[in-house]
C-alpha cells in the first residue's frame, strides 16, 4: 500500500503538481510567515470538556452504543456525539471555542460570554455553583441533558434534578424516557423544516421560572417543555432536555450566540468560507478568509481598512472580494 502514497516529490523525483503546491507555499510563508507567527487568539466562547461524564455515560449510556467498552481519557460514544454536534455548529457559524476543563476557576470562566455545556453527567457541587454563579454575574449557558444528575463519583443525587443547577436552570424533573423514534417539536419553533425533530431521550422538565422555546408534538410527552430558557441574575441559561437534529442544534447555537451579543456578518458568509480572527506580531488584526471549495467565493469584507499580506491588496469595510478555489485570503488591519 505504501506504493501508493507517493510523495513531494514522487519516485520520479521531478518536479511535479503536489511539489509546486508545497513552493507555492513554502514563498508564502517567507513572505508573511514573520508577521502571523506567534498569532494570538481570544475566544468568547468556551465549551466545557468533562472526561469523566464521558465515561460515566459510556459505561451507563442513554442510548445504545455503536461499539462496546469505553477509552479512559477520551471522548467516546453518546456524549463524544454530544460534543462534536455543539462544535460543528460553532464551527459552521465561524465562532472560535475554547475548551475549559471541570478545574475552571470563577475567573478563567468569566473570561468567556457564552459557556457551552454538554451533558454534565458527573461533577461535584463545587462545580455546578460555578456554573451557576457565571450565569448569576452575566455569563450565557447553552447546556444539554443529563447535565448535574450525579456528584463526582457518578452516583445520583438525592435531591431533585438537575441538583444545585435548579436556581440557574429554572426547572426540575422527577422522570425521563427514552424516544423510540424521533419525535418533532410543536409548530416548528426554530424553521428548520424536515430537520425539525428530537430524539433518543426526553427529560420531564418541570418549568419554575424558566420560559419554555419548544414542546414535543406528542399526545403524551407534549405536556412537558423540550427546550428552555431562563434568566438568573444577569444571565441566561438555555437548557435541552433531549437530542436534537444537526440543523436543530445550528438554530439553537445561533440562539444562544445572538442572546449573548456574539453574532455578526461572519455568520453572512457563504458556507464554504471559514474566517478565523487573530492578533498577529505586530499587534494588528488578522482576519483569515478560507474558501473550502473547488469552486470560487464572493465575499463581503466587514472588518476595518487593512491589507492582504499574500497579495498587497487595499481593503476597505463592504468591500467585496472573490477568493479562488481552495485559496485564502489574510487581511491585517492598518
Amino acid at each position: 500500500q505504501e506504493t501508493y502514497w507517493k510523495g513531494v516529490p514522487s519516485h520520479d523525483l521531478e518536479p511535479n503538481r503536489a511539489y509546486a503546491e508545497v513552493t507555492r507555499i513554502a514563498h508564502e510563508l517567507k513572505t508573511v510567515g514573520p508577521e502571523l507567527a506567534n498569532m494570538t487568539i481570544k475566544n468568547q466562547v468556551a465549551i466545557l470538556y468533562s472526561v469523566d461524564s464521558s465515561n460515566a455515560l459510556n459505561f451507563m449510556p442513554f442510548e445504545r452504543p455503536d461499539t462496546p467498552g469505553w477509552v479512559p481519557g477520551k471522548a467516546s460514544g453518546a456524549y463524544n456525539a454530544i460534543l462534536v454536534q455543539m462544535h460543528r455548529s460553532l464551527y459552521k457559524a465561524n465562532v472560535g471555542a475554547d475548551f475549559v476543563f471541570p478545574t475552571a476557576t470563577d475567573a478563567e470562566l468569566a473570561q468567556y460570554k457564552l459557556l457551552i455545556v454538554p451533558a454534565l453527567y458527573v461533577a461535584d457541587d463545587a462545580l455546578l455553583k460555578r456554573i451557576s454563579d457565571y450565569v448569576h454575574n452575566g455569563g450565557h449557558v447553552l447546556m444539554t441533558f443529563k447535565s448535574g444528575f450525579t456528584n463526582e463519583n457518578s452516583a445520583v443525587r438525592w435531591v431533585r434534578a438537575p441538583g444545585p443547577l435548579r436556581q440557574a436552570a429554572g426547572f426540575t424533573y422527577q422522570e425521563f424516557s427514552s424516544l423510540e423514534k424521533p419525535v418533532a417539536l410543536k409548530d416548528d419553533p426554530f424553521q428548520v423544516g424536515d430537520e425539525n425533530k428530537v430524539s433518543t431521550w426526553a427529560e420531564f422538565l418541570q418549568v419554575e421560572t424558566a420560559k419554555p422555546l419548544a414542546f414535543y408534538d406528542h399526545p403524551f410527552f407534549g405536556r412537558w417543555p423540550a427546550i428552555t430558557e431562563n434568566q438568573f441574575g444577569a444571565g441566561t441559561l438555555i437548557y435541552e432536555g433531549t437530542a436534537l437534529s444537526n440543523n436543530l442544534q445550528q438554530a439553537i447555537v445561533l440562539d444562544a450566540l445572538r442572546g449573548a451579543g456574539l453574532t455578526s456578518s461572519d455568520q453572512q458568509l457563504p458556507a464554504s468560507v471559514r474566517l478565523k480572527h487573530g492578533v498577529g506580531k505586530s499587534g494588528r488584526r488578522l482576519h483569515y478568509y478560507l474558501n473550502y471549495s473547488n469552486t470560487p467565493a464572493s465575499v463581503s469584507y466587514s472588518y476595518a481598512a487593512g491589507m492582504d499580506l499574500l497579495t498587497g491588496n487595499s481593503f476597505s469595510p463592504g468591500q467585496q472580494a472573490t477568493i479562488a478555489p481552495w485559496d485564502l485570503i489574510i487581511v491585517e488591519e492598518k
